[in-house]
């Protein structure tokens, strides 16, 4: 992970906390390279609660379990494919 100014802190650590909270809540395996991409969703969830930092949010996460499902939707995308290409109409 590059060090960069960012507006939160954000580190290694965090970043293998997060990926491995969001393995364990939803089975999803998150690459090394995906930092930046967590940071970046994150950081909307920090804003919208007024927390300083990835490790604050993360302990918020812990203590209020509600939180889990904004934590998954923000990691993941969701894409439905079903019904989109033209050769699966007539089936």
């Amino acid at each position: 992970m590059q060090e960069q100014l960012r507006e939160f802190s954000f580190c290694q650590p965090g970043f293998r906390e997060c990926t491995q909270y969001i393995v364990q809540k939803s089975g999803i395996r998150l690459a090394d390279s995906k930092d930046s991409m967590v940071y970046s969703r994150l950081a909307r969830r920090l804003r919208a609660l007024k927390i300083a930092s990835v490790s604050a949010y993360l302990k918020y996460l812990e203590a209020n379990k509600t939180e889990e499902q904004q934590f998954i939707n923000a990691l993941t995308t969701n894409l439905t494919s079903f019904y989109r290409e033209k050769h699966h109409f007539p089936i």
